[in-house]
């Protein structure tokens, strides 16, 4: 399977066979496609060459089979170009092969935690969507109250949690094994913390609901967008912190210290205004203009700073604590130096 290998580590990069050519500089893109192709295979010396123009470990030609995907999920489709879409699917399959693996170093341990199962809350109309946040929030025991780390409650919860750092033409993903043991959001860690936190409910939306294939596109994004707007701030909270009765007016305060309170955008907040007829319309639109004018739409105030996945790296020193695998193996799986590795990590070196 090294010829498969070798294609996936150049999507992942998001290279072209002439890209890749440029960049080893002695080979043709001819003769990279025979090795994608299994009509050649490299010596040592030339593998060498391609783990280091593709960033990625000699091993990591050689890795079990890859993990196989259920189709993605992905906000802004239409907006991202075919490439894209295969190099970040390239990037979760990647995440989730050294996820499993890792996991699987713990077999007596019994470290893996089943996710919910995939869209078992039928889901048809936006009112359903929000019962359904609500739902979730019943079943999980996490009562009406502001979820202070979403990505630690996914991940106690079985949903891994990936970030990449990618361009603006992704916001998120939700991508599963074909058995739904293993389910994987990503996220794009260059967004404010806000936004992450509503990208992730938003795909937390699509795996758990399920929508009508006949539903159309733009609905089925509005649906997930209301369930997280509600599975991130509950209808009874709003009703606390903006009254019960309809509004002409809301202060650009209130829906800051919303904000701040739940962890949602201040565009967020008034949307659950709207979502929930306690802003009239002109009240929603004159909000808007304000968001307009000051320049709020694309950079608010306060921003939030981003939640960080913390479960893999704690499996991987875990296991390397207990000799379940070598420093150059938790090197791969961290993607990082191995000499990081051996000092104990980034962080306490830094303080050396």
């Amino acid at each position: 399977m090294m010829h498969d290998r070798i294609r996936r580590a150049r999507v992942l990069r998001g290279l072209s066979l002439d890209d890749l050519a440029q960049s080893i500089g002695d080979i043709t893109k001819q003769g990279l496609s025979k090795f994608e192709k299994g009509e050649a295979t490299p010596n040592s010396t030339r593998l060498l060459q391609l783990a280091k123009a593709l960033e990625v470990k000699p091993e990591y030609f050689f890795r079990a089979d890859s993990v196989n995907l259920s189709p993605l999920e992905f906000r802004k489709l239409a907006k991202m170009a075919k490439y894209r879409q295969h190099q970040v699917e390239e990037q979760m399959r990647e995440h989730l092969e050294r996820y499993i693996a890792l996991e699987a170093c713990f077999d007596s341990a019994g470290i893996h935690i089943s996710p919910p199962p995939a869209q078992f809350i039928s889901v048809s109309s936006l009112a359903q969507a929000e019962d359904a946040a609500d739902q979730l929030r019943k079943q999980w025991k996490i009562g009406k109250d502001a979820i202070a780390n979403l990505t630690q409650l996914l991940e106690e919860r079985g949903i891994k949690v990936g970030l990449i750092d990618a361009q603006e033409d992704f916001d998120g993903a939700c991508a599963a094994t074909l058995d739904g043991q293993h389910v994987l959001i990503v996220l794009n860690t260059s967004r404010p913390g806000e936004r992450m936190r509503f990208t992730a409910a938003h795909e937390l939306g699509h795996w758990v609901m399920a929508l009508p294939d006949a539903l159309p596109e733009k609905e089925k994004e509005a649906c997930c967008h209301r369930f997280a707007g509600a599975f991130l701030y509950p209808r009874d909270q709003v009703l606390l912190d903006f009254g019960s009765h309809v509004r002409s007016r809301v202060h650009p305060m209130e829906l800051l210290n919303a904000k701040r309170r739940y962890g949602v955008s201040m565009q967020v907040a008034l949307r659950r205004l709207k979502d929930l007829n306690l802003l009239s319309a002109a009240g929603y639109k004159s909000a808007f203009i304000q968001f307009s004018q000051a320049g709020w739409r694309s950079a608010e105030p306060e921003p939030l700073l981003p939640e960080t996945p913390r479960r893999f790296e704690s499996l991987v020193f875990w296991g390397l604590a207990e000799d379940l695998f070598t420093p150059s193996r938790a090197a791969e799986f961290l993607q990082r130096p191995l000499d990081t590795i051996e000092r104990g990590s980034d962080v306490l070196a830094a303080h050396e």
